[in-house]
């Protein structure tokens, strides 16, 4: 077996791993599946592009000195002004599950996405109109929100 073949059989084995343990512990949320590059509209992908600019302006910020209330509320703030309600796709990080699709069961759940996946998060609506990244710098938290028409 080629060594590239063998390398993506090995990844896909620990990520399905890591997608299971993701499952597990992701609190206050239903994981209804995964999703894949392509259920996610091709827009989103741009607009990572832009975001990552250094030259970007984002649309909300807080300092990294903030509570974890007040990190919450925030960012529920800024995904609630792009229109994300209770069901959406999260970016995992994985290769394979690059998405998880949630649904929000209860109010625990923004902190149990931080928790689990780290300060640099994505949200994409599920009707795919809306975007919301959140970017963890040295001493800010940042975030960028899109909304596109129908």
């Amino acid at each position: 077996m080629p060594s590239e073949e063998l390398r993506k059989k090995l990844l896909l084995k620990k990520e399905k791993s890591a997608a299971e343990l993701l499952t597990e512990r992701l609190t206050g949320l239903r994981v209804l599946g995964y999703a894949s590059e392509t259920d996610v509209p091709a827009w989103v992908a741009d607009s990572l592009r832009e975001y990552r600019r250094m030259d970007s302006v984002p649309d909300s910020r807080i300092g990294d000195g903030c509570d974890r209330n007040q990190w919450a509320t925030w960012c529920e703030g800024i995904l609630l002004s792009v229109e994300i309600g209770d069901r959406f796709y999260c970016r995992t990080g994985l290769v394979h599950f690059p998405w998880v699709d949630c649904q929000v069961t209860d109010r625990s759940w923004i902190g149990s996405i931080r928790d689990t996946l780290g300060g640099d998060l994505c949200f994409v609506s599920h009707d795919g109109r809306s975007l919301v990244v959140v970017f963890e710098e040295e001493y800010e938290y940042i975030a960028f929100g899109r909304q596109v028409a129908a």
